[in-house]
């Protein structure tokens, strides 16, 4: 049997109250780590222009469903973790606040102890797009239900400020912690996308991962001197609330391996990532995809 060597180690996830992050922590609790989730709730109507009544009553997969899925506590996944045993404590804050970046830290401290391995699962995605608004009048909905609006400087800055320069300065803040203390075999992996190279439709949320991608590369470069290693899981399509059932069921036909992602497929590239087995790996982009992108 092979041993990540995992147990005690103390781990940050963020974007934890659902999905991949879910299952992430869940995951790592399982190899007896410590888990300490960060999560952050919008509004549904902030997010696609619904109603929580909308997004409450949801019970099938697509647009109100998973927002209902991002509107959730943490509660269901830290008491499932503690339900067998497992140690975790969850924390709401935007990481788009640059000040809550080192109070995360500072309270998986508290809790938990100094922490050995961070997971930048929290994203921010909205359909933006480079064809002009009069022409969008036109165009089908992406994926037949998440609406598409012209790319502007919200819309831009709003993806940048969670999944690239949080991701950056969540980095920064775990190297300046675990170089000072002078610590050894620290993990960090970021979670991007398969359609990080050329995101259409969803252009800002694509080229902020495409950044994040290049804050991996240039972090493992600068941090394998610690013996820090620093990766990106790039997913294909996971169903975390969001692909409608007839949506998937073409995307099974089109992937190689005839079925699209479960939360745990991440999951578990995550934890390999994280494992000792892992140890001479670093600057990588791992697709977990079920061969979408190869």
């Amino acid at each position: 049997m092979i041993d990540p060597k995992l147990k005690d180690k103390v781990v940050i996830v963020t974007g934890a109250n659902h999905g991949i992050g879910a299952a992430t922590a869940i995951a790592f609790a399982k190899q007896e780590a410590k888990v300490f989730i960060n999560y952050f709730r919008p509004s549904a109507e902030a997010q696609g222009c619904l109603t929580e009544e909308q997004a409450h009553n949801a019970t099938e997969p697509g647009r109100a469903y998973y927002y209902k899925m991002q509107t959730q506590s943490a509660d269901e996944v830290v008491k499932a973790i503690n339900d067998f045993g497992g140690i975790c404590y969850a924390w709401e804050a935007d990481l788009s606040g640059p000040d809550n970046i080192p109070k995360l830290f500072d309270k998986a401290r508290e809790e938990l102890g100094q922490v050995d391995i961070l997971v930048n699962n929290a994203a921010y995605g909205k359909c933006d797009t480079f064809i002009p608004p009069e022409e969008l009048n036109e165009k089908e909905p992406f994926v037949d239900v998440f609406p598409i609006a012209a790319i502007s400087a919200s819309s831009h800055d709003e993806h940048f400020s969670v999944n690239s320069r949080a991701v950056a300065l969540m980095m920064a803040e775990y190297a300046k912690r675990f170089v000072s203390r002078k610590a050894r075999l620290g993990r960090i992996i970021n979670i991007s996308s398969d359609g990080a190279f050329a995101h259409p439709s969803a252009v800002s949320y694509g080229a902020s991962k495409y950044a994040t991608e290049s804050y991996t590369r240039a972090a493992a470069t600068e941090l394998g001197p610690y013996g820090i290693t620093v990766n990106v899981i790039s997913p294909g399509a996971v169903q975390t609330g969001w692909i409608k059932p007839e949506l998937e069921k073409q995307i099974n036909e089109s992937y190689p391996l005839k079925r699209m992602g479960k939360p745990e497929d991440i999951a578990n590239a995550i934890i390999f990532l994280a494992s000792e087995q892992a140890n001479w790996i670093t600057g990588q982009v791992l697709y977990v995809g079920g061969g979408n992108r190869m």
